[in-house]
């Protein structure tokens, strides 16, 4: 890794750590806010996968194409 990256992540830890008064139960609860959105966002394959079989064949999709 470059030094300007390891730089850039050390100021948004300290970015992050500022705006929470660098308080440990304050910032630990951001960050578990932060983990539930990620996995609210997430994908799950499961239901892509079920969405993918019950759609139509893709042979069908494209009749009457040129």
């Amino acid at each position: 890794m470059s030094d300007e990256i390891i730089k850039e992540l050390w100021q948004v830890k300290d970015d992050i750590a500022r705006e929470h008064n660098h308080d440990v139960r304050e910032l630990a609860r951001y960050l578990q806010g932060r983990s539930q959105a990620v996995r609210d966002e997430t994908v799950n394959g499961r239901s892509v996968k079920e969405t993918a079989e019950t759609d139509k064949p893709i042979e069908s999709a494209i009749e009457g194409l040129p």
